[in-house]
């Protein structure tokens, strides 16, 4: 396709097209979402109670795992000679990313993920673009943000991203600088929109979850809206103004692409579904669940607040009733004819509708990769060693999907480091150590030490930089590294002339385990010389093993389950039926 062969027109209605055919998408996003905050966040939540909120342990438990930390990346050269100037650009990548907070970004868009679609947009502030932006970005620099799918579209038409003819967003500028910008052509008369909790075909977007009504007092300024479109087959990026009804109406700029090859925008999916651009996100396959989960749990609520015990009597002993009804708890009084009262319940929770919620809490936690293991929300099995077993087991899936969030962080931040290399203008003042010392030296990144091609560099991220590890599990790394990997190495590292720096290590375990008087404990430590290490000596190891009973949770469940389905009838070991009341762990 000819730059000078678009048409406009015929792209402005495919854009409107694509985005009915998105409508459904946008729609179950957001029902998804108000079940997720549930009824207590806002007015515009869930319009039922959510006593049991899976989504929300769901979501908190993945997002935390897929990305709790900056991704760090790492530039390594083609050939050794660019081995100084790719590690300079990997400091400068870094330093940007700090500078951008760029796992906020990355966190909104993993949750984006888990209900929908995760978008990033990575491009340069204009300088003639910094005050429409906002005040968080600065000319010149390069920036990414989440894109909703709200304001969002592409060619429905197509089978993948991969052969979209177009695709872009949506955004909010102050009309007064647009009109005064000169980016934009035919700018003068540039219409206002009032801004909505709905989209152009009606459907609530996610933002009303969290206000029930717009402000229109005259505090804000006047805003129009702005679609930014994407047209890979021809490198161009074409903005046009939005109408009354939100739909692209005038093109008002158009530009060639200035970047990566694979454009502006990244996403992050988890699941593929052959044939579609959209794909099946994991809230997706486990919202059913819980919502049965919580209208049978509703129910169970219900019957239990109709649930009554009443006391009968026959008419020989209505004063013994009397007595009874005006007794105090323990006291002692008087009865004629005792047999002749009792005490009947009526209502209550069926026992075989609460074994129904513990099997879907179950499958739940099945169907969302055992939640219960990744959450660290209890023990699993009877034994430390099949606990193990069962984290690395349900680990599988989740490192699937780091993995693709790994790929995901890696697009963009790959994206800024080249918006970084490319830039002439800009200068960052940083420091590199000098190899094997403690000496850091300042030095500048300018264009002066750009004298390769980006392409030159393979560009990755740290491993495990994004994972979370509390200081508790970097203690236990701790204690593990020393045990099973340097004390059997240390006679042989001593002989080399190789010593441990004890006061690091004391440190380091004071630091981790939270415990600065550890420090305190050990003053006054001088190195001593390294002394001729006797022989080991063969010591002999007894293992000694006891039995001590525990409970776990799926094991509560299935016997008291079982108990509710059977009373105390077959399949339900007295042991079984005691591990009820037994305590986890």
């Amino acid at each position: 396709m000819r730059y000078n062969d678009i048409n406009y027109q015929g792209l402005r209605k495919a854009i409107e097209h694509s985005r009915r055919r998105l409508q459904p998408y946008r729609e179950k996003r957001v029902a998804a979402v108000r079940e997720f905050v549930g009824r207590n966040y806002s007015d515009t939540g869930s319009r039922d109670r959510v006593p049991v909120n899976m989504l929300e342990l769901f979501i908190s438990t993945y997002a935390r795992q897929l990305i709790a930390n900056r991704p760090q990346v790492r530039i390594t050269p083609r050939v050794k000679r660019l081995a100084p100037p790719a590690n300079e650009l990997a400091l400068a990548t870094n330093h940007v990313l700090q500078e951008m907070d760029i796992e906020s970004t990355l966190r909104v868009a993993v949750v984006d993920a888990l209900f929908s679609i995760g978008i990033v947009k990575v491009g340069v502030t204009e300088p003639a673009q910094e005050p429409m932006r906002g005040f968080l970005h600065e000319a010149g620099q390069p920036f990414a943000e989440c894109v909703g799918l709200d304001d969002w579209v592409h060619d429905m038409s197509a089978r993948s991203m991969e052969e979209c003819g177009y695709m872009g967003h949506r955004y909010r500028v102050p009309t007064a600088l647009l009109r005064e910008s000169d980016l934009f052509a035919n700018s003068s008369d540039i219409p206002t929109i009032t801004k909505s909790l709905y989209n152009e075909s009606g459907d609530i977007r996610a933002e009303a979850i969290g206000q029930s009504d717009i402000y229109h007092g005259g505090f804000d300024e006047e805003y129009s809206e702005l679609w930014e479109i994407w047209m890979p087959d021809v490198g161009r990026v074409i903005t046009f103004v939005a109408g009354e009804n939100g739909m692209p109406e005038k093109k008002v700029r158009e530009v060639e692409w200035d970047g990566p090859a694979s454009g502006p925008y990244h996403f992050l999916k988890f699941t593929d579904v052959p044939g579609n651009t959209m794909p099946l996100p994991p809230v997706a396959t486990l919202i059913d669940m819980h919502d049965l989960a919580n209208r049978v749990f509703r129910k169970l609520g219900r019957q239990a607040e109709r649930q009554k015990d009443v006391v009968g009597y026959r008419g020989s002993a209505e004063q013994d009733a009397k007595n009874v009804q005006t007794s105090a708890d323990g006291e002692v009084i008087r009865m004629d004819d005792p047999q002749n009262i009792n005490t009947y319940k009526f209502g209550g929770i069926d026992d075989k509708n609460l074994a129904f919620l513990l099997q879907v809490k179950n499958l739940f936690n099945y169907y969302g990769g055992n939640i219960d293991t990744l959450g660290g929300l209890g023990p699993q099995s009877g034994t430390v060693g099949q606990d193990k077993l069962i984290a690395e087991s349900a680990s599988r899936r989740l490192a699937d999907m780091q993995e693709s969030t790994k790929t995901f962080a890696k697009d963009v931040c790959s994206a800024v480091s080249h918006h970084i290399f490319h830039d002439d203008t800009s200068i960052i003042e940083l420091e590199k150590e000098v190899p094997n010392t403690d000496i850091k030296v300042p030095f500048v990144y300018d264009k002066g030490r750009k004298d390769a091609d980006f392409f030159d560099f393979n560009f990755d991220i740290e491993p495990h930089s994004m994972a979370s590890q509390t200081p508790g599990e970097k203690m236990q790394s701790l204690r593990e590294l020393v045990n099973t990997f340097i004390g059997p190495l240390l006679p042989s590292l001593q002989q080399q002339g190789i010593s441990i720096d004890g006061r690091e290590i004391i440190r380091l375990a004071s630091e981790l385990s939270q415990l600065p008087e550890l420090a305190n404990i050990f003053t006054g430590i001088e190195p001593v010389q390294a002394q001729q290490t006797p022989e080991p000596q063969n010591r002999q190891t007894e293992i000694v093993r006891t039995n001590r009973p525990g409970a776990t949770p799926r094991g509560q469940d299935d016997a008291m389950a079982r108990m509710m389905m059977s009373g105390d009838g077959p399949g339900v070991q007295p042991s079984e039926a005691a591990a009820v009341q037994r305590p986890v762990g």
